[in-house]
């Protein structure tokens, strides 16, 4: 039932949708699940790479992680707190989703709606994420069947986006 509740808010949210700001805010935001964060530390150079003057990016891991770099400083999103009715219970979630960034990054299997609909709630410039994307979330979707070749497309547009930008 929480499926079917989640699919539907993040539809409202991504018609609703009507944030645009303009400028440069160097921002990025980056939401993760749990598996694909504890197995692929790889996550590191990707955070790096992103990390600008302005600040390193955010980071929302969806799940509870065995484990976490201590390098990189994430949030936590329990599915636990997420109500029926898809909001959000804690403030540092609900702060992220209102927050205005640049990118977003999103890696996450299929079945994880409450990253999705934290995607589609987000306030973002550009979108970027893994395949399927079920919902039409992404600016841009990448087909990648691990966290390495996600990673380096991941950094080909975001290249090409900074220079545009």
């Amino acid at each position: 039932m929480k499926n079917i509740i989640y699919s539907k808010k993040i539809r409202k949210s991504l018609a609703e949708s009507a944030f645009s700001f303009e400028g440069n805010l160097g921002k990025t935001g980056i939401i993760i699940d749990a598996e694909s964060f504890a197995s692929n530390q790889e996550l590191t150079t990707l955070y790096n790479f992103i990390g600008t003057k302005e600040g390193c990016p955010k980071i929302v891991v969806c799940g509870t992680p065995d484990k976490i770099s201590e390098d990189i400083d994430a949030v936590i999103l329990d599915p636990k707190e997420v109500s029926v009715s898809g909001n959000f219970k804690a403030e540092e979630i609900r702060s992220f989703s209102k927050e205005p960034f640049d990118f977003l990054i999103c890696y996450f299997s299929k079945k994880n709606r409450v990253g999705s609909l934290l995607a589609a709630e987000s306030q973002v410039k550009f979108k970027i994420g893994n395949s399927p994307d079920e919902y039409g979330i992404y600016d841009v979707e990448v087909k990648a069947n691990t966290m390495n070749v996600f990673q380096q497309e991941v950094l080909k547009y975001l290249k090409i986006l900074k220079k545009n930008n």
